[in-house]
C-alpha cells in the first residue's frame, strides 16, 4: 500500500472515531424518549399512590406535584438531569427509605465526589478527612472551616443545590449527608471551588476537579473491640450486614464476658440486617425481648368501591428469646448513637430500649427504617418505596423523629477529630459513658 493511501486511510480512522465518539457522548446524554420519560415519572407517582407508607401524611397534593413536574422531565437535556429530577420529586416525600437511583455505569463514572471528607459540626461545614497528597500540600487539613462553595455562602448552596435531592425523614440525616459528599458532588469534566477559613480566621480559595484521585479508605471491620481502664470494654459495630457477621460475632463475644462494663457505640451505623441486631440483642439479657411493632396499608379494591376507610395490616413485635447455651452479658452497658445510627441499627436501639439494660447517649439517630419496594424505570433507573411503618411497642414513633438518647451529648470539633488525629476515641459521648459506667460499677 502507497504512502498516500496509508495517510488517507489513517485519516479515515481517526474521523470514524471522532464521530464515533460525539454519536456515543450524544447518546448517553440523552437515550431516553419523552415517552419514556413520562412512563418513569408516571411509574413513581402511581406506585408511591399505592405502596408509601405514609402517603396520608403528606401535607401537599401529590396529583398536582406530580403534573407540575411532567414539563419539567420533558425539558430535561439528557438522561442524568431526567434523574435527577426524579429524585428531587421523590425527596419531596421525605423519606429515607423511599428513593430513586439508576444503574447506568455511564451516567455514575461522570458523577463523582472529590477528595475531601466534611461534616456539620457546631453548625460549621467542617473537613474531617484529607484524601489527596495535592490537596494537604496546598494546606487543605483537617479542622478548616468551608465557608463558600463556588463563592456562595456555604448553607445556602447546601439549602438550594443540595437539599431538594436527598431523599430524608430528619433534619439530622438530611445535614449528615447534604454536608458531607453530597455537597461537594459534580460531573468529572467540572471543578468545584472552595474557600476555606481556619482556626485563626484566615481565608484561602481553591478549585478543586472532581476527576482528582483520591486515596482508598480503610474497610471498617464489622466488629472493633478495645478494653479500656476499670475493665471496662468498647465494642464499635459498624454494621449490621456482612459476610460470615454471626461467627465474627461469636468470637469478639468471647472477649466480652468477662468485663465489668460494656460501651456498644454504633454511631455511624448505617444498618443492615435486623436479624443480626437481635441476634446481637440476645447476648445482653435474660429474659425475652421485644423489638418494634409495624403497619402497613391494605388495598382491597371492593373496599374502596363501598368507600371504606383506610384499611391496614398490623403486627405486634414478637417475644424474642435470650440466646441459649452461651453465657449471658448481664453487667452495665451504655449505647452511643448520633445522626448517623440509621436503618437496622435503630431497630437495635428500639430492642435495646425495650430491654432497658442501659442508657443510650449522644445526639439522635437518623429517624428512618422500613422495607422497601423496588420497581424498575426506563433508562435502568430504579425507585425504592417505603412499604413499612415501625413503631415502639407502646406507640412512640421514631421514624421522621430519630432515637432520642437518654443523655444528649453533641461533639465539638476538637472532639470529633480526636479520633482521626490519635486515634483514641477521646469524644465526648465517649467520656460520658466511661463516668457513668465507672459510677454505676463503683455502687455495686
Amino acid at each position: 500500500m502507497s504512502t498516500s493511501m496509508m495517510k488517507k486511510m489513517t485519516c479515515f480512522l481517526v474521523l470514524s472515531m471522532i464521530v464515533y465518539c460525539i454519536y456515543s457522548q450524544e447518546n448517553s446524554e440523552k437515550s431516553l424518549s419523552d415517552i419514556e420519560k413520562i412512563t418513569g415519572l408516571s411509574k413513581c407517582w402511581s406506585e408511591v399512590k399505592y405502596n408509601f407508607v405514609y402517603f396520608d401524611k403528606l401535607s401537599f397534593d401529590w396529583d398536582s406535584l406530580y403534573q407540575a413536574t411532567i414539563p419539567v422531565v420533558l425539558a430535561t437535556k439528557n438522561d442524568f438531569e431526567y434523574f435527577r429530577e426524579l429524585q428531587r420529586f421523590i425527596a419531596t416525600l421525605k423519606d429515607g427509605h423511599t428513593s430513586v437511583s439508576w444503574e447506568r455505569r455511564d451516567l455514575w463514572n461522570n458523577w463523582a465526589t472529590i477528595p475531601l471528607l466534611t461534616k456539620l459540626i457546631e453548625g460549621k461545614m467542617v473537613v474531617t478527612a484529607v484524601l489527596n497528597d495535592t490537596l494537604e500540600q496546598k494546606g487543605i487539613k483537617e479542622g478548616l472551616e468551608i465557608i463558600q462553595i463556588n463563592e456562595m455562602d456555604v448553607h445556602k448552596y447546601v439549602s438550594t443545590k443540595i437539599k431538594p435531592y436527598i431523599h430524608s425523614s430528619t433534619e439530622q440525616w438530611m445535614n449528615l449527608r447534604a454536608y458531607g459528599r453530597e455537597a461537594t458532588r459534580g460531573k468529572k469534566s467540572e471543578e468545584i471551588r472552595l474557600t476555606f477559613k481556619d482556626k485563626d480566621g484566615k481565608t484561602f480559595s481553591h478549585s478543586i476537579s472532581h476527576s482528582m484521585s483520591e486515596k482508598n479508605l480503610s474497610s471498617k471491620p464489622l466488629f472493633d473491640f478495645k478494653e479500656m481502664d476499670d475493665n471496662i470494654g468498647l465494642l464499635k459495630i459498624n454494621s449490621f450486614w456482612g459476610d460470615n457477621y454471626i461467627e465474627q460475632f461469636d468470637s469478639i463475644y468471647e472477649k466480652l464476658v468477662h468485663l465489668d462494663a460494656l460501651i456498644i457505640d454504633i454511631r455511624n451505623n448505617g444498618g443492615g440486617n435486623s436479624n443480626y441486631s437481635r441476634y446481637v440483642l440476645s447476648h445482653l439479657t435474660s429474659e425475652t425481648f421485644k423489638m418494634s411493632d409495624w403497619s402497613s396499608p391494605l388495598f382491597i379494591p371492593a373496599h374502596a368501591s363501598w368507600n371504606y376507610a383506610k384499611e391496614w395490616y398490623s403486627q405486634k413485635s414478637a417475644d424474642y428469646n435470650p440466646v441459649m447455651n452461651k453465657t449471658i452479658f448481664s453487667k452495665p452497658i451504655v449505647l452511643l448513637i448520633n445522626e448517623g445510627t440509621f436503618s437496622a441499627a435503630e431497630d437495635f436501639c428500639v430492642g435495646f430500649r425495650n430491654m432497658k439494660r442501659g442508657s443510650i447517649i449522644g445526639t439522635p439517630s437518623g429517624g428512618s427504617t422500613g422495607n422497601p419496594i423496588v420497581f424498575t424505570l426506563p433508562g435502568e433507573g430504579r425507585i425504592q418505596i417505603c412499604t413499612k411503618k415501625d413503631t415502639y411497642p407502646d406507640g412512640t414513633k421514631f421514624v421522621g423523629v430519630g432515637i432520642l438518647p437518654d443523655i444528649e451529648v453533641k461533639e465539638t470539633v476538637s472532639s470529633y477529630l480526636s479520633i482521626a488525629q490519635s486515634d483514641v476515641d477521646n469524644t465526648l459521648a465517649t467520656a460520658k459513658a466511661i463516668e457513668l459506667l465507672k459510677s454505676i460499677v463503683s455502687r455495686k
